[in-house]
Formats: C-alpha cells, structure tokens, sequence
C-alpha cells in the first residue's frame, strides 16, 4: 500500500532527472564539439543491423530468460522486451542518453555509451519503458534547401542524447513476466526490411547464437513468431555440456565446451584503458568495487555443432563471437565466444597482437580444444565419427598478423601440449576390433606414411602387436591433425633403425596371433 501511494511521487521524480538529463545533455552535445562527437556514432556502425545485438546484449546484461523481437504488420517499427531482472536505473538512463560518456562500470566490454546508439543507424524514434521509466528518443530529418528534392536529406543526431519523458508509450507486457520494452519506428529508409534485420540474429546456415545465449542462461527467445526454447543439459562433475534449442519438432544441438580464467594483472589493466575507466579518480568504495569487476573471472566458450544423432560436426572455420558475431574466424572447427575487445564498429579485434587482453583469450583457445579432444576421446570409439570430429584440426597459418598467427606461436602450442599431457586423445589401432582407442601422445608410434596407409587397408594386420604398442591411426587423426600435433612436438615418426627393432620386438607375438 505504500509504494502505491508513493507511485506518482515516485513518477515524478523519474520524469524531473530525465527532463534535467535532456537539458545538461543539450548543453553539452548542442555545440560544435559536441556535435561532432554525436556524427562519430553515424560512421561507426557498418551495418544497419547490428543494433538487434545490441539489444540482445542489453537483454543479457539485465539478466533476461525470455526474449521477444517483434515487427509490425506494415513493416515499421520492432518491439523488444524481455524479462530481465535487473531494474533500470538513473544510471542506465544516463548511459543509454549518452555518447562517449557511459556510466557502465568494469563489468561489461562495450564502448562508452555508443552501443545503443546503433538503432539510430535505422530509426528515428526509440521508445523505452519498464521499472517505472517511460521515455523516448527522437532525431529529426533536416532537408537541404537546394538540393532537397533530389536526396539531401540528413538526419540531425542531437535527438538519440535528449530524452523525453512520455507517460503515454506501452509499458511491457507484465502477463508474460516482460519487465523492459523498446520500441523503435519510424524508418531512416521507408524501404529498409525490418525482418531481414532480424533474419541476421539466426541465418538458416549457423543458428550458433542460440547455443551462446543457452549458456548464457537464455531459455526463450522469439524472433517474430518464430520461437526457440531453449535449454543446458548437463553431467554432473563433467567440464562440457550439451545446449539444446527447440521449435516445434526440430531440435538442435551443440556441444560447449567453457573455459574459466582470471585476467592477468597486464590484461585488467589494458581492460581499464579500454574501457577509460580510473578506479583512483572514485570514492574509495567505489574504487575497490571498480577494481574487483574489473578483475572478475571471465570465461572462454567452445561451441561445437553437432547432427541430429549428436555426433560431432565441425565447421570448416570456426567463428569468433563477442555474443554478436564477429568477422574473425579460426582454422579450428569450433567456433569461440569470449570477452573480445571488439573494435568500434564491432566487426573485429582491437590490438590482438599486443594486447595483453586479447593474449589472455586466445591463449584459452588452447584450453577449449583441449577440452574438446578430451571429450571425443571419451565419447565416441567409431572411427568414422572420430575421423569428422578431428577435422576439426587444423595447423594455424604463421602469416604474420592477426588471430591465427598467434595461435600458430610455439608459445601456444605449447600450452596445448602441457594440457595434454598424459591425457588419452590421439587415435590408435585396436586390434582385434573396428573401433579406435585413444592413447597418451608420449606412447604412441607413428609409423611412416606407407607402412600406416598399408595398415589402412588391412587392419587384420594388427598394429599395435605388431608394432609393440599403440600405433596411430593416421587417416583417422587426419591431415590437420596430424599436422597440428607433429608441429607442436606430441608426434614424432619412427625412425627406420628404431622401427625395425620395435618390429623385431612385437613379432613372434605378431605370429603367434597370426596362426
């Protein structure tokens, strides 16, 4: 009863910060600086429809389960809500009202403030409402007095940092648990396609997003009727799990694969650089509060797919995600989600060279395919299974620059190396059987390519007995593989003196299996 009496108090007092806001916004933005900070924002964004990520991500953030895209029968304006738990706040009015200036803390990897800002690259209204809030955004068209008529129509951006407050916009819809809405209309170009915005959130060929927000504790989400439940399955005391994403009859799979570290003292600090954040510049409580989320354990996702029987099914690259997908891929047939400091359009990597940061991740990479040649060699003993799983391999390219040259490093290679130490991942004959075994890289005997392709064609031959110990089964490892792990020093072939005597050796047991 008394928060319902303090209700319009309460009103009122939200539509007086957001009035105050507007007018410091205005005098800050409303000059030639300031103007020119907001046209930064118009050249940032390469494509027009990255702002469904954005908001994807804003859902995320605020801890949502369920979330709903939907596009309006004329084709003009997209609702979102969701049902995030965490309330909107003056600060996050503040954030989402500005440019360059966010008030996010040390939690989050976006860019100051700019990330909303991408609607504005298709509309010229955004209405937000929840938690109390209810406000909305406009940007007006100016027209050139000349050269009007044939095209010079520009869009003034002062209106995505001024809010105004409007008691009259929808509030989410509470029978469906929705506590946040933004509606967005009013179409910079009348002929955009509103739902091929939306059709770039699960294209028909990679729906690896959907694995990304199952782990990111997502359990719907509704792209304009066209519903996905989704859901984590899983094994207790076990590292990697199964998401799973349902509509109606069709079900899809992928096996994931997480990765826990801690930023390295260099990392958190480039992190704070990044995000122009000085924790000493704060009261001492909020300065340790800074320094504890910046220091946070953040977590490194391998998203592998998986056919409708749930045997692996790489992809030929993989592909790198920061929750939106980015341009980057890898040489690996897994695809990677992680906090990647993205640059400002949000398609790529910032510094990855020499970026203590990045370095941190992609050094984790190593960590998720160890991860993932651990659970093929637990789980699967057909070698034809096995054989796709490992495509998956592959030798990083040592072209200088980017992602793959440092995983091409020996320094990473070696990473990989120590973390398969004494683990059971390179296939080997089992003789007297169809299916692979798995041994520890140190044992296993590579024999040379005409001798393995000679134990190809006649398994009957009995390798590992005739040999004296687990032989690997080349076609099955593959050539990436093969390549990767003679590279990074686990495989090394026989030489020919030491292949005869470990022949010798294994021989008159050979023969006696043979009679």
């Amino acid at each position: 009863m008394e928060e319902h009496r303090n209700a319009p108090l309460i009103a009122s007092s939200r539509e007086t910060f957001v009035e105050s806001l507007a007018r410091g916004n205005r005098k800050f933005y409303d000059t030639p600086d300031g103007r020119s900070m907001l046209r930064l924002f118009e050249l940032t964004f390469e494509h027009r429809w990255i702002y469904v990520f954005e908001l994807v991500q804003n859902a995320l953030d605020a801890g949502a389960q369920s979330i709903e895209f939907r596009c309006s029968d004329d084709g003009d304006r997209i609702t979102i809500q969701h049902d995030g738990n965490r309330p909107i706040g003056e600060p996050e009015v503040e954030g989402l009202s500005k440019v360059f200036r966010s008030t996010k803390g040390a939690t989050t990897v976006g860019f100051m403030g700019i990330g909303f800002k991408s609607v504005f690259g298709r509309f010229r209204e955004a209405r937000v409402s929840g938690w109390g809030w209810s406000f909305r955004y406009e940007t007006r068209a100016v027209t050139g007095q000349r050269y009007g008529g044939y095209g010079d129509v520009q869009t003034d951006p002062l209106g995505a940092v001024l809010p105004i407050w409007d008691d009259r916009i929808p509030a989410p819809d509470s029978d469906r648990n929705f506590t946040t809405r933004f509606e967005l209309g009013n179409r910079l170009d009348e002929d955009a396609d509103l739902r091929a915005d939306l059709a770039y959130l699960l294209p028909d060929d990679d729906l690896t997003l959907l694995a990304i927000l199952a782990e990111s504790s997502l359990k719907r989400l509704d792209v304009d009727g066209c519903v996905w439940d989704l859901e984590i399955d899983a094994v207790p005391h076990r590292d990697d799990f199964t998401a799973m994403a349902r509509k109606g009859d069709e079900v899809r799979r992928w096996q994931l694969f997480p990765v826990e570290f801690r930023p390295s003292p260099e990392a958190i600090a480039r992190f704070l650089v990044h995000r122009h954040i000085r924790p000493d510049d704060l009261p001492e409580d909020e300065r340790e509060e800074v320094y504890t989320a910046a220091a946070r354990p953040r977590s490194v996702l391998g998203v592998l797919p998986l056919d409708d029987v749930g045997a692996p099914d790489p992809p030929t690259r993989g592909q790198l995600y920061a929750t939106l997908p980015t341009e980057i891929t890898l040489p690996f047939g897994l695809h990677i989600n992680a906090d990647w400091l993205l640059n400002i359009s949000r398609t790529g990597l910032r510094e990855i060279e020499d970026n203590p940061w990045q370095r941190d991740i992609a050094d984790r990479i190593a960590d998720v395919l160890a991860s993932f040649l651990v659970w093929v060699a637990r789980t699967f003993s057909d070698p034809n299974i096995v054989s796709h799983a490992l495509t998956a391999l592959a030798l990083p390219s040592r072209e200088p620059g980017g992602l793959e040259a440092i995983l091409a490093e020996r320094s990473w290679l070696w990473r990989l190396r120590e973390l398969l130490d004494g683990a059971r991942v390179v296939p080997v004959w089992s003789d007297g059987g169809d299916d692979v075994s798995f041994a520890v890289p140190r044992d296993v005997i590579v024999p040379p390519v005409p001798l393995a392709a000679a134990f190809e064609q006649e398994p009957a031959l009995r390798p590992a007995t005739l040999l004296n110990g687990p032989v690997l089964v080349r076609h099955v490892l593959g050539a990436g593989g093969c390549e990767l792990m003679t590279f990074a020093g686990f495989l090394t072939e026989v030489p020919e003196d030491q292949l005869e005597q470990t022949w010798a050796d294994g021989l008159d047991r050979w023969n006696q299996l043979r009679t």
